[in-house]
Protein backbone atom coordinates (compact mmCIF):
# COMPACT_ATOMS: atom_id res chain seq x y z
CA UNK A 1 0.00 0.00 0.00
CA UNK A 2 2.68 2.49 0.77
CA UNK A 3 4.43 1.99 -2.45
CA UNK A 4 1.23 2.39 -4.33
CA UNK A 5 1.38 5.99 -2.84
CA UNK A 6 4.95 6.72 -3.94
CA UNK A 7 4.47 5.15 -7.77
CA UNK A 8 1.23 7.53 -7.50
CA UNK A 9 3.25 10.06 -6.89
CA UNK A 10 6.16 9.67 -9.11
CA UNK A 11 3.58 9.34 -12.22
CA UNK A 12 1.73 12.71 -11.03
CA UNK A 13 5.26 14.24 -10.75
CA UNK A 14 6.00 13.37 -14.30
CA UNK A 15 3.19 14.21 -15.91
CA UNK A 16 3.27 17.77 -14.06
CA UNK A 17 6.95 17.91 -15.59
CA UNK A 18 6.35 16.71 -18.53
CA UNK A 19 3.58 19.38 -18.99
CA UNK A 20 5.61 21.95 -17.76
CA UNK A 21 8.33 21.39 -20.19
CA UNK A 22 5.95 21.25 -23.09
CA UNK A 23 4.96 23.86 -22.15
CA UNK A 24 8.46 26.03 -21.68
CA UNK A 25 9.19 24.44 -25.12
CA UNK A 26 6.14 26.09 -27.04
CA UNK A 27 6.83 29.48 -24.97
CA UNK A 28 11.12 29.73 -25.78
CA UNK A 29 11.44 26.99 -29.00
CA UNK A 30 7.86 28.32 -31.19
CA UNK A 31 7.42 31.60 -33.52
CA UNK A 32 4.08 31.86 -31.87
CA UNK A 33 4.82 30.68 -28.74
CA UNK A 34 7.74 34.01 -28.58
CA UNK A 35 4.83 36.18 -30.13
CA UNK A 36 2.69 34.48 -27.47
CA UNK A 37 4.32 35.49 -24.60
CA UNK A 38 5.03 39.08 -25.90
CA UNK A 39 1.69 39.34 -25.55
CA UNK A 40 1.34 37.77 -22.27
CA UNK A 41 3.99 39.85 -21.06
CA UNK A 42 2.49 43.33 -22.65
CA UNK A 43 -1.20 42.35 -20.68
CA UNK A 44 0.57 41.57 -17.25
CA UNK A 45 2.77 45.19 -17.65
CA UNK A 46 -0.75 46.55 -18.34
CA UNK A 47 -2.27 45.18 -15.82
CA UNK A 48 0.39 45.48 -13.15
CA UNK A 49 0.56 49.25 -13.89
CA UNK A 50 -3.28 49.36 -13.95
CA UNK A 51 -3.37 47.42 -10.44
CA UNK A 52 -0.49 50.41 -9.47
CA UNK A 53 -2.61 53.24 -9.89
CA UNK A 54 -5.03 51.84 -8.32
CA UNK A 55 -3.45 50.93 -5.34
CA UNK A 56 -1.95 54.93 -5.42
CA UNK A 57 -5.31 55.95 -5.63
CA UNK A 58 -6.45 54.06 -2.68
CA UNK A 59 -3.41 55.12 -0.58
CA UNK A 60 -4.04 58.71 -1.58
CA UNK A 61 -7.73 58.32 -0.04
CA UNK A 62 -6.22 56.12 3.06
CA UNK A 63 -4.16 59.32 3.74
CA UNK A 64 -6.59 61.90 3.49
CA UNK A 65 -8.67 59.77 5.49
CA UNK A 66 -6.08 59.85 8.47
CA UNK A 67 -5.39 63.60 7.71
CA UNK A 68 -8.59 64.40 8.49
CA UNK A 69 -9.05 62.32 11.69
CA UNK A 70 -5.67 63.93 12.58
CA UNK A 71 -6.89 67.62 12.54
CA UNK A 72 -10.06 66.23 14.27
CA UNK A 73 -8.19 64.74 16.92
CA UNK A 74 -5.89 68.09 17.02
CA UNK A 75 -9.00 70.22 17.67
CA UNK A 76 -10.59 68.10 20.60
CA UNK A 77 -6.72 67.73 22.06
CA UNK A 78 -6.05 71.71 22.04
CA UNK A 79 -9.83 72.26 23.56
CA UNK A 80 -9.19 69.77 26.50
CA UNK A 81 -5.74 71.54 27.00
CA UNK A 82 -6.99 74.76 27.00
CA UNK A 83 -9.54 74.27 29.64
CA UNK A 84 -7.06 71.88 31.86
CA UNK A 85 -4.82 75.36 31.41
CA UNK A 86 -7.69 77.77 32.23
CA UNK A 87 -9.42 75.26 35.33
CA UNK A 88 -5.30 75.59 36.62
CA UNK A 89 -4.63 79.05 36.24
CA UNK A 90 -8.20 79.73 38.01
CA UNK A 91 -6.68 77.76 41.06
CA UNK A 92 -3.58 79.69 40.87
CA UNK A 93 -5.53 82.74 41.18
CA UNK A 94 -7.43 81.40 43.90
CA UNK A 95 -4.61 80.61 45.46
CA UNK A 96 -2.61 83.46 45.53
CA UNK A 97 -5.66 85.79 46.64
CA UNK A 98 -6.25 83.37 49.86
CA UNK A 99 -2.04 83.61 49.93
CA UNK A 100 -2.60 87.74 50.06
CA UNK A 101 -5.45 87.36 53.01
CA UNK A 102 -3.12 84.91 55.00
CA UNK A 103 -0.58 87.19 54.92
CA UNK A 104 -2.69 90.32 55.60
CA UNK A 105 -3.92 88.15 58.75
CA UNK A 106 -0.38 86.64 59.61
CA UNK A 107 1.03 90.33 59.36
CA UNK A 108 -2.45 92.08 61.22
CA UNK A 109 -2.14 89.39 64.07
CA UNK A 110 1.71 89.20 64.59
CA UNK A 111 3.23 92.78 63.71
CA UNK A 112 0.52 95.10 64.33
CA UNK A 113 2.66 97.47 66.58
CA UNK A 114 5.45 97.14 64.13
CA UNK A 115 6.05 100.11 61.88
CA UNK A 116 6.05 99.15 58.17
CA UNK A 117 9.13 99.75 56.27
CA UNK A 118 9.25 102.13 52.65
Amino acid sequence: MNNERHDNRFWFGFFIGGLLGAILLFFMGTKEGKKTGKVLEEKGKDLLEKRGKELVKQGEEIKEQVVDEIKEKKEDLTDAAAEKLDTALAQIEKLQEQSVETTKHIRQRFFKNTPKRR
